[in-house]
């Protein structure tokens, strides 16, 4: 059982893991370790319909990229359709947790086309009052 009783579990497998706090109207998203291509993400974008559906208009996001390894093509064109669905669905602001610079820059590169309005962060405590701002 999560922690926190108002978080829902959409999706978590060896990839990645997203949630949802209801009462936060917050999505969280960890991404866990290399995806090859996206065979390995098969329900990514339906998971992220599913969690987008529970959340309203000015919602944020905490995306912890620390374990991401860095993506291929294929799999950064899932990541670039995910941040469109994201941003049409109205996101307010996404704070992202980085570890090692390549996914930074790999993870900045798609933002930045999409219009992601996502600042970056090493300090999670420090991500998580930025968005509660």
């Amino acid at each position: 059982m999560d922690k926190f009783f108002n978080m829902i579990t959409i999706a978590e497998n060896k990839q990645y893991s997203l949630k949802v706090d209801i009462t936060k109207n917050r999505a969280f998203l960890k991404i866990n370790g290399f995806w090859r291509n996206k065979e390995d993400i098969p329900g990514y974008l339906q998971d992220w319909d599913e969690a987008l559906n529970k959340l309203t208009k000015d919602f944020t996001l905490f995306t912890d990229a620390r374990e991401m390894v860095i993506h291929p093509g294929d799999v950064r064109d899932v990541h670039s359709k995910a941040q469109e669905k994201i941003i049409k669905a109205g996101v307010k602001k996404v704070a992202e947790l980085h570890k090692t610079s390549v996914a930074e820059m790999q993870l900045d590169s798609v933002s930045s086309e999409s219009g992601m309005p996502k600042k970056n962060f090493n300090d999670k405590q420090e991500a998580l009052n930025w968005l509660d701002a």
